[in-house]
């Protein structure tokens, strides 16, 4: 009763409460999809697959030992690889972090 009279404040309660607004939800057209992988195909198809390759396995030998990634990372974004392709590099050498669960 003390908390209905406000007799008893407790922030966010009966006092002190924040008026949320709905947020808004962006909605994004299928076809962005379909013209996003347009264009990945397109780029796949433009770009010398064998230097992407190259730089791609160059990046996983720095990775086994202890250079500085970010050139080789770097000279694979300027032969087009993918982003997907450079994590797919790197996965290979270092793995996926997987949580230990705890019981």
């Amino acid at each position: 009763m003390a908390v209905d009279k406000k007799e008893k404040i407790i922030v966010g309660v009966n006092d002190f409460v924040a008026e949320e607004k709905p947020l808004e939800i962006l909605q994004i057209d299928e076809t962005v999809a379909h013209r996003q992988g347009a264009r990945l195909k397109k780029l796949r198809a433009d770009r010398s697959k064998a230097e992407v390759d190259r730089r791609l396995n160059a990046l996983r030998t720095a990775a086994k030992g202890k250079d500085n990634l970010m050139p080789f990372i770097y000279d694979a974004v300027k032969c087009y690889a993918t982003l997907g392709e450079i994590c797919d590099a790197l996965r290979e050498v270092f793995g996926t972090y997987e949580e230990v669960a705890i019981t």
